[in-house]
């Protein structure tokens, strides 16, 4: 249990999506396997962890990399994975603890999310788990030009919140993401190891 006091003095509250608020992790990489095994190659899913919030042409380029697999395909990898993604993710991802820091602060801060995930997928699963009126700003990877770890992201989370980001906190579960975050001069709270790393 997350205790929700820790974040009483920061003005807004920064949320990734992926592994931080929905458990999707476990479906994108099962969707990967099933993706290579279609194609001829195995892919590790494991790539997809260590290269956590980042884009999913940069998570396909390097799984493929690693299978050995031509680089001429990844538009035809990434649209495969995609396709696949759209068909189990809003019918296997459920909320994490995380969220219940989203519901203390409802109301009482702002609150936005900032993802990799293209904002086709973040508004399946709002409407799937019916989350969308908590978030006062949505930050999808079709809304930067940078992706974590370049802070871009999160930046513009705290611009159109109205806030200042030093003022805000970023919930994260990826070292890119954390990363991101500290470049944008925020507070990040891994919620891996549920401590707060300072910027």
């Amino acid at each position: 249990m997350i205790d929700n006091a820790l974040f009483n003095r920061y003005e807004g509250l920064i949320f990734d999506m992926d592994g931080t608020l929905i458990d999707t992790m476990p479906v994108h990489a099962r969707a990967w396997g099933i993706v290579g095994e279609r194609f001829g190659y195995e892919f590790d899913s494991q790539i997809m962890y260590q290269l956590g919030g980042a884009t999913v042409r940069t998570i396909a380029s390097a799984i493929m990399e690693r299978a050995g697999m031509p680089q001429r395909y990844l538009d035809e990898v990434i649209e495969a994975k995609r396709a696949l993604s759209y068909q189990l993710i809003p019918t296997e991802s459920t909320l994490l603890p995380t969220f219940e820091i989203v519901r203390h602060y409802h109301q009482k801060k702002p609150i936005s999310l900032g993802s990799g995930s293209h904002r086709h997928l973040i508004n399946m699963l709002m409407d799937k788990l019916a989350i969308a009126p908590y978030f006062d700003a949505i930050v999808s990877a079709d809304d930067v030009k940078e992706h974590k770890p370049h802070p871009e992201t999160f930046l513009r989370c705290a611009e159109l919140t109205g806030v200042n980001p030093t003022h805000c906190i970023v919930f994260e579960d990826a070292d890119l993401g954390v990363q991101a975050g500290l470049n944008a001069g925020m507070d990040v709270f891994d919620v891996r190891t549920q401590q707060i790393i300072k910027a």
